[in-house]
């Protein structure tokens, strides 16, 4: 547990809190038994809560993890009173915590945003909210490779590839879809809890959320539209290799047959075997009936 304290503004900051970290602030704010329950527990959906005396507000932010590649929605917890914030979560939050250690070592940070209990919120909020910005960027890098790629002829080889970014969207959408109506209710609480005008701050986060999702639709149309492309080259490359198949098939069935022929044990073929010229002629005309198929398939345009 870790604290801030500024302009009479605490900001506390717990990290997988035990069990007498909740009896602290059960003493020392008075939180309801229902709230205490559902700090240790995971939450799956954002929601707020209004109480007398404070907010209870979960919000989800996704986190990427290098070794899996994929990004996971991280849960935070807040409780808010008039002049306390209280962060709790149970998984790492890089960009949280840099954030609280930057206010933690710098006087200046401090005086710049433990200026009110409400503003100090919206930052926060906005802060997190544009940490999502550069994992967005990684995603758009990812998706121009994956174009790049494509067109150099490495489409089988980009087909997982499409699906690891198109599971990193997927993962982002869910995390930020479902939390911009909570935003746009704690904003709407924010100027009557907090007695105060917090209008620019709260529109601020809201528009930084909106430009987030706005960005998610953007990579997502982006993804199918290259996983079509995809699909359509690699299409185009199979049905090109079975044409060049059934061709091989159909030039070589006469040759085929014109061996079983000669193969056959007849008087006929017995005259000609004898006759020393008889092998070269016979593959004379085999090659003349491959050469005028193949002219043959050319000036059809199937080869």
């Amino acid at each position: 547990m870790e604290q801030i304290e500024k302009n009479s503004i605490t900001w506390l900051n717990l990290a997988n809190p035990k069990t007498n970290d909740l009896l602290f602030l059960k003493d020392k704010f008075r939180l309801s038994s229902s709230i205490l329950s559902q700090l240790p527990i995971p939450i799956k959906r954002p929601k707020i809560e209004e109480y007398s005396d404070y907010l209870f507000l979960v919000l989800h932010f996704p986190v990427f993890n290098p070794e899996t590649r994929q990004t996971v929605p991280t849960e935070l917890d807040f409780v808010i009173t008039h002049k306390a914030i209280i962060t709790i979560y149970q998984d790492p939050i890089p960009m949280l915590e840099n954030f609280f250690y930057e206010c933690l070592h710098s006087e200046t940070t401090q005086q710049d945003y433990f200026q009110r209990t409400g503003y100090l919120l919206f930052c926060i909020l906005d802060k997190l909210i544009d940490s999502c910005l550069p994992m967005l960027d990684h995603i758009q890098e990812n998706v121009d490779k994956i174009e790049n790629k494509i067109f150099q002829g490495q489409e089988r080889e980009m087909l997982s590839e499409i699906a690891i970014v198109k599971r990193d969207i997927i993962d982002f959408r869910k995390t930020i879809k479902p939390q911009r109506s909570v935003l746009e209710i704690i904003a709407q609480k924010s100027n009557r809890f907090f007695e105060h005008n917090l209008d620019f701050i709260s529109q601020e986060v809201i528009g930084s959320n909106i430009r987030v999702w706005n960005t998610l639709e953007n990579l997502k149309d982006m993804i199918e539209a290259i996983e079509e492309t995809n699909n359509s080259l690699l299409s185009y490359k199979t049905n090109n290799i079975v044409k060049v198949l059934t061709l091989l098939s159909f030039i070589s069935f006469p040759l085929s047959l014109i061996a079983s022929i000669f193969a056959m044990n007849t008087a006929l073929n017995y005259t000609l075997v004898r006759n020393v010229y008889a092998f070269w002629l016979i593959l004379a005309g085999m090659g003349l009936v491959t050469i005028l198929m193949f002219i043959y398939f050319k000036r059809k345009k199937w080869m």
